[in-house]
């Protein structure tokens, strides 16, 4: 199992989830300030739930009608929203670590690391 969480984080960051990015598509892109230890231990557990709902919904979206994949789409963004808020996030500071993090080794290897704390 924690082989998949690792794979699905990865993946997450590599294609970042709808939710994470739709608010944030209007931010300016992140600075290279450095990434405080706390907010990517948060981060970190908020990719570790949302990269387990893309699991749990994959699967749905797989068989279902193109009408069913909307409501299963806006379902899996609202949770993905509350378990990154869950973790004490804005949308917008889980999209800026994540997007940070795509283009800093550093950050996405400490990044991947708080996820599978989750484990």
């Amino acid at each position: 199992m924690r082989r998949i969480v690792v794979l699905a984080a990865a993946a997450a960051l590599a294609v970042a989830p709808a939710a994470a990015f739709a608010a944030g598509d209007q931010m300016a892109p992140a600075a290279q300030a450095p990434v405080p230890d706390a907010t990517v231990g948060k981060a970190g557990a908020a990719l570790h739930d949302v990269a387990q709902l893309q699991q749990k919904y994959q699967g749905k979206m797989d068989s279902a009608t193109p009408q069913q994949k909307q409501g299963l789409s806006e379902q899996a963004n609202a949770e993905a929203v509350q378990a990154i808020q869950a973790h004490g996030l804005s949308v917008q500071e889980y999209s800026q670590v994540i997007r940070t993090a795509q283009n800093n080794p550093q950050l996405k290897q400490r990044l991947l690391q708080a996820a599978n704390k989750g484990d």
